[in-house]
């Protein structure tokens, strides 16, 4: 004889009861998960628009010359510098700017286009691989804490794809960066950073080649603009008092421009 079970009438709200209760707590779940999802996106999302918030890099060339200038070492250490090589002070402001936690590059003298008084290691298009190589390893150890080289002056050597792929092979043994100064739109200097392996960036805004506060304010306004539009700029200027001074009174007020004043190591860490 088969045996038929069933609920009596008064068990059948309980089971209603109890279906009722897991949807509502499966709805609730799917709830918090959606919660916590929206969440983490809002978050991701503040995080990367930090993280790619438009960025600037100055770096101040042609140092060595003189002992660091007081109205420098007031800038925030984010700024760089620039070393020529083998001049009176290279390797004492070199020092200085490691104290002030302050990144070095080494102005590398490179041969112009035009007739121009050059440094006594100026590498030209003349030099054989070996001298030229050689001359860049010596202009190193005077600046020893570089972090890459840019060029000084160069408009000329810039140009030369044989030469400017000696450097980049320098460069690449000794882990080095090229910031290109781009003294000539014919530059092809990052064509063989690429091709050598080596991080490469260039100059956007030339702060001051007229000396007037005026000037030096446009010209960094320039780049704040430029950083605005592509994310990041890099700008270069020179140790000439009203430079100094004009970044000194301007450089605090970056934050209201919502432009991060970065070191130049954290763009290329970017690309």
């Amino acid at each position: 004889m088969g045996i038929l079970i069933g609920l009596d009438s008064n068990s059948q709200p309980d089971m209603i009861s109890i279906f009722t209760s897991r949807k509502k707590a499966i709805r609730q779940s799917t709830m918090r998960r959606n919660v916590v999802k929206t969440a983490s996106l809002i978050l991701l999302l503040l995080t990367s628009t930090n993280i790619h918030a438009a960025q600037l890099a100055i770096v101040i060339d042609d140092l060595g010359y003189q002992a660091m200038p007081e109205l420098l070492s007031n800038l925030p250490p984010e700024v760089t510098i620039s070393i020529l090589p083998n001049t009176p002070f290279d390797l004492a402001v070199a020092a200085q700017a490691k104290k002030q936690h302050r990144e070095t590059l080494l102005h590398m003298p490179m041969e112009p286009e035009h007739l121009a008084p050059l440094e006594v290691n100026t590498l030209t298009s003349a030099m054989s691989q070996q001298t030229l190589q050689h001359t860049l390893r010596q202009a190193l150890t005077r600046v020893p804490n570089a972090i890459a080289i840019n060029n000084h002056m160069g408009s000329a050597l810039s140009q030369d794809t044989q030469a400017m792929g000696w450097i980049m092979a320098e460069l690449k043994q000794h882990n080095l960066y090229y910031l290109d100064s781009r003294t000539t739109a014919k530059s092809i200097a990052q064509q063989q950073a690429t091709s050598h392996h080596v991080l490469s960036l260039r100059r956007h805004v030339f702060l001051d080649h007229y000396q007037t506060k005026e000037f030096v304010t446009k010209q960094l306004m320039s780049a704040i603009k430029r950083a605005k539009q592509y994310g990041y700029a890099i700008a270069i200027g020179h140790p000439h008092p009203v430079t100094l001074s004009t970044l000194n009174e301007l450089l605090p007020n970056l934050t209201e421009e919502d432009i991060t004043l970065v070191r130049l190591s954290t763009l290329f860490a970017e690309i």
